[in-house]
């Protein structure tokens, strides 16, 4: 370890998905560098759909909130500001991700620095791609329903089919920036994966199972699993991972189900379309490996 530097800083937000996509570019930065890593959590500071979820994983990184000072309802605030506007927090630089798609400029950085992005693509962190593994493993045991779900995973042909619908359709902000795939998409999805499968199985996982179970119909055997909550997304993850194929939605959470898959012939289906909007450029968001529909 490098005494003389101080340690990288990641700052935190969003759900499940993102929270790791920004652990990853820290903890790539903080390798390289040879320094520790810490995770600035006050985004999180009043809110009340969102909380720190990589607590169950075996990651190593220690916790700081840059606010902690500061009553909850204020701290989610005065993060986003500093963030934004002060250039160094925590004695670091604060290095804000220019665009959506990659910047080389990431990897010429030289001393610790605080990051304040959302980091969506793996050219960020794939060259650490066994240590990310490791440390996104969980710390303890999943319950027994999810370790039968498991059993059930791991003795098929399994595909990993993620439906988000949730806040795409309730919240009036996402709703303008996302919109949940068609039905025709797992239709043709499945079909293509399933054709080259002796023992295919849909294991379907979605924020709004009841929907899926009245209104997918899929030309495979298929199995919803509902025994996760909100809190317990990284059951699901962990479930996901041990598919040997993705059909993923425009969501992160099933971008790193399909990451962190291993089947050594594993195939993955993502979204051409991952934004209603074109500011956006997803260039280096899908790895090469992955095919669009």
């Amino acid at each position: 370890m490098n005494s003389y530097n101080h340690p990288v800083i990641v700052g935190l937000s969003g759900g499940l998905g993102n929270q790791i996509f920004q652990y990853a570019a820290g903890l790539s930065l903080a390798s390289r560098l040879q320094v520790p890593l810490v995770l600035d959590l006050s985004w999180f500071g009043g809110q009340k759909d969102r909380k720190f979820a990589l607590s169950p994983f075996n990651i190593e990184a220690s916790q700081q909130n840059v606010c902690e000072w500061m009553s909850p309802t204020y701290q989610a605030l005065v993060s986003r500001l500093s963030r934004r506007w002060f250039s160094k927090i925590m004695g670091v630089p604060v290095w804000h991700e220019p665009h959506f798609h990659y910047t080389k400029n990431f990897g010429l950085i030289e001393k610790s620095v605080f990051l304040e992005g959302y980091w969506q693509s793996e050219l960020y962190f794939r060259e650490h791609r066994s240590l990310l593994l490791q440390q996104l493993s969980l710390r303890g045991s999943m319950p027994l329903d999810c370790r039968n779900l498991l059993d059930e995973i791991l003795e098929s042909d399994a595909i990993c089919v993620h439906v988000r619908r949730g806040d795409y359709l309730s919240n009036p902000l996402a709703a303008k920036i996302y919109e949940p795939c068609s039905i025709e998409y797992y239709k043709k999805g499945v079909s293509e994966i399933s054709e080259t499968l002796r023992n295919p199985r849909c294991f379907i996982f979605s924020d709004d199972p009841t929907w899926v179970t009245s209104s997918l119909s899929l030309d495979c055997p298929m199995k919803v699993v509902d025994v996760n909550g909100p809190e317990n997304a990284h059951f699901d993850l962990i479930l996901m991972a041990a598919c040997k194929h993705f059909l993923i939605a425009n969501s992160s959470l099933s971008w790193w189900g399909a990451w962190l898959g291993i089947h050594p012939n594993k195939r993955v289906i993502a979204p051409k379309r991952w934004f209603l909007t074109p500011d956006r450029d997803t260039r280096d968001l899908l790895p090469s490996s992955w095919e669009k529909l």
